[in-house]
């Protein structure tokens, strides 16, 4: 009976996979017919990427064919915790966009915030929030029943990378590009990742932090034509190292307090004995 949860676990992250692949495709095939977004988010975005929908649906889908709608919802409306977390969430990511263009030579391209960037900025939060509904509030609690944070963030990460391949193709991007990105998007998974349970759970850092990376590329130089996504990827790396050391660090930590305060072995040897 140990393994029935497990195997649970799996059966739901198998059908989310399978929606999702099923509602993605649709997309895939329709994003040519109508071209690019570049009208609503300035930057190359092509229609493929309306797909934001799918990991929502697979979702609330299954969720709802296993009765978790509840579980699901409760990640969706709690509050996140810690301060630090939301500063992260909302600075890092866009610091990490400018250091590769200032890395590039184009460090005074970039578009000054203003009323334009504040509509932009809600329709990147909208389809953050709509992905990561899935990636976040479904997949990764399920993930870390059955296995640890950092590997839960690297199969969500490869996933996520993966799913996006063939939008980039259809942007245009060329391969070396789309390796680049990919690598990024696997650290910035992991990024997001440790945002979540730093921040006890809540979907809201991380979808912060995946609005606030999308809304400072579409602002960087050439509404992101001047973007380097290798540059990006090592730079979100650095970040990802330090983040995960720091927690080890602290586990390791609390660990050797623990065992610090446990009391001694009885020997039998008590004042009253002697």
């Amino acid at each position: 009976m140990s393994g029935w949860p497990k195997r649970r676990e799996l059966r739901e992250i198998g059908w989310f996979l399978i929606v999702l692949l099923a509602t993605s495709a649709v997309f895939y095939a329709a994003g040519p017919l109508i071209g690019s977004l570049s009208g609503v988010t300035q930057a190359n975005v092509p229609a493929a990427a309306l797909g934001v929908v799918c990991p929502t649906i697979a979702a609330v889908a299954v969720a709802a064919r296993t009765r978790s709608l509840k579980e699901l919802m409760a990640l969706v409306t709690a509050r996140p915790r810690g301060v630090l977390w939301g500063v992260m969430a909302v600075l890092a990511l866009p610091v990490v966009v400018l250091l590769s263009a200032v890395l590039n030579g184009q460090r005074n391209d970039f578009q000054v915030p203003g009323v334009g960037a504040l509509s932009l900025a809600v329709v990147y939060a909208v389809g953050s929030l709509a992905e990561e509904i899935g990636w976040t509030a479904f997949l990764l609690p399920r993930l870390l029943r059955i296995t640890g944070e950092t590997m839960s963030g690297l199969i969500i990460g490869v996933v996520w990378a993966l799913w996006h391949v063939i939008p980039y193709a259809q942007a245009g991007h060329p391969p070396w590009w789309i390796v680049g990105q990919c690598v990024f998007t696997v650290a910035f998974r992991l990024f997001l990742v440790r945002l979540t349970v730093g921040g006890g759970g809540s979907v809201w850092w991380a979808v912060i932090g995946h609005a606030s990376y999308n809304l400072a590329w579409s602002l960087s130089p050439g509404a992101g034509s001047g973007y380097d996504p290798w540059a990006t990827a090592a730079l979100t790396v650095g970040i990802v190292v330090l983040l995960y050391a720091m927690r080890f660090r602290s586990l390791n930590r609390s660990s050797r307090r623990a065992r610090g305060t446990q009391a001694p072995p009885d020997t039998g040897e008590s004042t009253g004995d002697r």
